[in-house]
């Protein structure tokens, strides 16, 4: 099993990016489970960035509950705030 972060671009650039956590087996199937799960009608697809990380069942209890170590999906999406004038470049960073 795998979690997946991703981080997906708006259409119209004055737009927030969004991210979401998708525990799935593999990048089609977190795709899949993202389009499925979430209205990303505002948002460009294939997602700008596509993380993966292989997790134990425990780490998956851990991080979303019981549910998400026998069920693949999506177990958070959050809509980032812009980058402070600081970190311009720097891409928006979720906090979970």
């Amino acid at each position: 099993m795998k979690i997946f972060y991703i981080r997906a671009e708006p259409i119209e650039a004055e737009g927030p990016s969004a991210a979401a956590v998708v525990v799935a087996h593999d990048a089609h199937e977190a795709l899949v489970l993202l389009r499925k799960d979430l209205d990303l009608s505002g948002y460009r697809l294939p997602p700008a960035e596509m993380v993966p990380a292989e997790a134990a069942p425990e780490e998956v209890r851990r991080l979303f509950g019981e549910t998400a170590v026998h069920e693949i999906g999506v177990y958070g999406f959050r809509v980032l705030a812009p980058a402070a004038p600081d970190r311009a470049g720097i891409p928006p960073a979720a906090s979970w």
